[in-house]
């Protein structure tokens, strides 16, 4: 059973991470949001669907975000107690280092659970589903993208674009204004029309019946073209995201492959809750403070230290993916480094402290007794 003093460290560091993953989770999504938003202003993007996607990547950015959240939530709430010298008196009455790694590890263990079971279960229904709901947004928008009796640009404002009607997914009187490479502007008009999407994913407006007018402003030899069918390209480049395939695939295949990117996926599945593990390890070292120093700068340098680990593990995943490090070895080097790391400040610590305590035991010792 956890003592008075693990359910008063548990308490307050878990409140302090319940309150940064909330902050996090907002700024995260409201910049996905920004995103989305701006593709579906674009036209690239059903606006229906945009809310629905944040919710599916909730879970995803809450594994990725985790560890970070644990780690500021550690600075934070021991921070604190240094600050406010509840620490020395935790130590005056018995409670020393010991009692901090008992409470931070209570509550690191849970959270490393869940996040695991996020990582290796939850997160690949997930992403198959977004990948659905994406498919189907930019399926909806090739229909919405363009709103009867409006003129709008495309194509980064190379085309402007506009439609009389639209009758379920057929345009009606279509007109499109083109700035030609060359300076020159062509008029293209059509009776009827369609969107439709080839292979890449690239969209184009095909137009039947129509007309097409070429030339320079200014100058009366314009180019008149008819025509039963053309294809106009709306699209700078394929819309389709950069999905990895491999990110929606159930870890128990992963654990069954042996190609390299299945075996990165799965090492990157596993690494928040080794991650979360490790800061639970070094963390409450680096946060130990003199009562009057400044906790901030502290905090600083343990983001210094999370960003390096954090590159690491994404050089690590690059070379695991192209075959450069073996798959046993996997990203296993870069936890590694932090578990020495954190072995490494933890001796510092107590090794350090003894010796400054037999260093001034040696001191009193060799006091020169004052004369009567």
């Amino acid at each position: 059973m956890p003592s008075i003093i693990d359910r008063y460290l548990i308490r307050e560091i878990g409140l302090t991470l319940l309150a940064t993953v909330v902050v996090l989770l907002l700024i995260v999504l409201s910049h996905r949001l920004a995103g989305y938003l701006n593709k579906a202003a674009s036209g690239l993007l059903a606006r229906d669907s945009i809310f629905l996607l944040l919710s599916l990547q909730l879970i995803e950015v809450l594994i990725f975000l985790m560890p970070l959240a644990f780690l500021l939530s550690v600075m934070l709430a021991l921070g604190r107690l240094y600050r406010d010298h509840e620490m020395a008196a935790l130590a005056a009455c018995g409670q020393g280092p010991l009692s901090v790694y008992h409470a931070v590890f209570l509550l690191a263990a849970p959270v490393a659970l869940l996040t695991a079971g996020l990582a290796l279960f939850v997160a690949p229904i997930t992403m198959e589903w977004q990948f659905e709901v994406l498919n189907r947004a930019r399926k909806e928008a090739e229909v919405s993208m363009f709103t009867p009796g409006t003129f709008r640009e495309v194509l980064e404002g190379r085309h402007v674009v506009y439609i009389g009607a639209l009758e379920e997914r057929e345009l009606r009187d279509v007109f499109i204004q083109t700035r030609e490479a060359n300076g020159e502007l062509s008029i293209t008009t059509g009776e009827r029309g369609r969107q439709e999407t080839d292979g890449q994913g690239i969209r184009h407006i095909v137009l039947e019946q129509g007309h097409r007018y070429r030339g320079a402003p200014g100058r009366s030899d314009y180019d008149l073209l008819s025509f039963e069918q053309a294809k106009v390209r709306i699209d700078t480049r394929s819309p389709v995201e950069t999905w990895r395939h491999r990110e929606t695939l159930p870890t128990q295949k992963l654990l069954h492959s042996g190609e390299p990117g299945h075996i990165a996926e799965l090492q990157m599945r596993l690494n928040s809750p080794i991650q979360l593990l490790l800061i639970a390890l070094w963390a409450p070292l680096l946060a130990r403070a003199n009562p009057r120093e400044g906790r901030y700068g502290r905090i600083v340098a343990a983001m210094l230290i999370y960003t390096i680990h954090f590159n690491l593990v994404g050089v690590g995943e690059s070379w695991l993916t192209h075959s450069v490090v073996d798959g046993r070895l996997g990203l296993w080097w870069v936890h590694g480094i932090f578990l020495l790391f954190g072995l490494g400040l933890w001796l510092h610590y107590q090794v350090g402290g003894q010796l400054l305590r037999r260093l001034l035991r040696l001191l009193k010792r060799s006091r020169i007794p004052r004369t009567p």
